[in-house]
């Protein structure tokens, strides 16, 4: 499920962790401030029509942090279990690069309505915690496996 292989330090991931939280919550929308969309075909339309628009620069943004913190974000799906569930349907459906990549958007549609969720700074500080506690054992998974 890893979309990359290195350790980050903890404190590049904090780092990654809260820029991930201002795009997410405080991206700067100024370019469209005076627009008011109607409906969501309305919005779909300009999304289509305006290219390098805030709302895909902000995905793009997302996408660029997801891509390093990933594998360190909680999730109620394992690394273990993706890995059996994509060896499965592999030898039914043959690709498992689409199987995964359905799982990691699901991972990451939870992680973003996790943080939009949080109500505290406490809250946000355990978050981020975990996100570090998830590393450390990754850190020392793969130390031992390197030695072993």
């Amino acid at each position: 499920m890893h979309t990359t292989t290195e350790i980050l330090s903890e404190k590049e991931l904090e780092y990654k962790l809260n820029e991930f939280r201002h795009v997410l919550l405080d991206y700067d929308y100024s370019d469209v401030e005076n627009v008011v969309f109607m409906n969501i075909d309305a919005l779909n339309s300009y999304i289509q029509k305006y290219q390098d628009n805030p709302f895909e620069r902000q995905y793009q943004d997302l996408e660029q942090i997801f891509n390093s913190i990933i594998p360190f974000i909680p999730s109620s799906i394992p690394d273990e279990a993706v890995e059996a569930i994509t060896n499965i349907l592999e030898t039914k459906y043959e690709d498992r690069d689409v199987i995964k990549k359905n799982i990691q958007f699901n991972v990451k549609m939870d992680f973003i309505e996790m943080v939009k969720g949080l109500s505290s700074e406490r809250e946000w500080k355990e978050l981020l915690e975990l996100c570090k506690d998830i590393r450390n054992a990754k850190e020392i998974m793969t130390t031992e496996s390197v030695l072993h």
